[in-house]
């Protein structure tokens, strides 16, 4: 039986904390507008602004394994400290160019540039299915040493993007990462990574009076607030009250999505409402992305 992993790579939920307090609640503030949890206790992801031997004191033992990014007293630069390749350099990423400070990675892959398996899944908003540390990590390896790992797409139709080192072949056998929409063309015994859509849902409430491009870009917009690039959902969500509005069908054809209605919710409920009524994950709460419509992000 296969395993649909989404890794954890996902995640939301931020404790900030440090010595400098006007740089700690902007921090707060960057990330909560976004439509990130800013939390006391269970984070995915902790930003301590402090010097790296405080950081590591005060957070390895209880939260190795979460994302630990530290951030210098001064806001000048930002070194992910755990889970480099697993998110931390994107979340790092994002929050140095708000703060214009420097970015400082130390993996093979963030050294020279690249985008690790990992990172390529998250940024295509892929989920990586029967995940072997011995297979990522030998394609990471390749990735550095040769400059180039393979990409088949099969029975994929999707959007996606390529980034440095990654090109697509044109047959199966010589693929380092296989992309696909069906479980069932999952090989049981490979040395393939597989690639599947995550079940990205995003929740939608505007005014009908909104225009498509402004709808197009709102919905940009949440994804990259989860440092997702690639143009594609898997499910947009509506109220039903939306049947009838054609942009919804042309929206799903820009973002290669399906479009879910939901019925029964109040016209005044929230955005994760619609997202809730489907048993999703809300990463990112409601925000506003434009007059008049608002947003919010699930993974199922």
């Amino acid at each position: 039986m296969f395993l649909k992993i989404l890794y954890a790579l996902y995640v939301s939920r931020i404790l900030v904390n440090g010595i400098n307090k006007d740089l700690v609640k902007q921090i707060k503030g960057l990330f909560n507008e976004l439509g990130y949890s800013i939390v006391d206790n269970d984070p995915d992801i902790i930003i301590s602004v402090n010097s790296i031997n405080n950081t590591i004191r005060k957070y390895f033992l209880k939260f190795h394994n979460k994302i630990i990014i530290n951030v210098v007293q001064d806001g000048s630069s930002v070194i992910p400290l755990t889970k480099e390749h697993l998110g931390g350099s994107l979340i790092s990423s994002f929050l140095a160019d708000s703060l214009g400070a420097n970015l400082v990675l130390t993996t093979s892959t963030g050294v020279k540039g690249l985008y690790s398996v990992e990172e390529f899944s998250w940024l295509n908003g892929f989920s990586i299915h029967n995940y072997d540390h011995k297979i990522v990590n030998s394609l990471n390896k390749k990735l550095v040493t040769e400059g180039k790992v393979s990409v088949y797409l099969d029975s994929y139709e999707g959007n996606y993007i390529l980034y440095d080192g990654y090109s697509v072949v044109d047959h199966k056998a010589t693929a380092d990462l296989v992309i696909s929409r069906h479980v069932d063309n999952v090989e049981e015994s490979s040395d393939k990574l597989y690639l599947m859509p995550a079940g990205i849902y995003v929740g939608i409430k505007y005014l009908e009076s909104t225009p498509l491009d402004v709808l197009v870009y709102s919905l940009k917009m949440t994804l990259k607030s989860l440092y997702i690039l690639n143009d594609r959902i898997d499910y947009i969500v509506v109220s039903s009250s939306f049947k009838d509005d054609k942009k919804l069908n042309q929206l799903s054809k820009y973002y290669y999505s399906n479009i879910i209605y939901i019925s029964d919710v109040d016209e005044l409920c929230s955005c994760e409402t619609l997202l809730k009524e489907l048993q999703v994950k809300v990463l990112l709460r409601d925000v506003r992305r434009a007059f008049g419509v608002i947003t919010c992000l699930g993974v199922k």
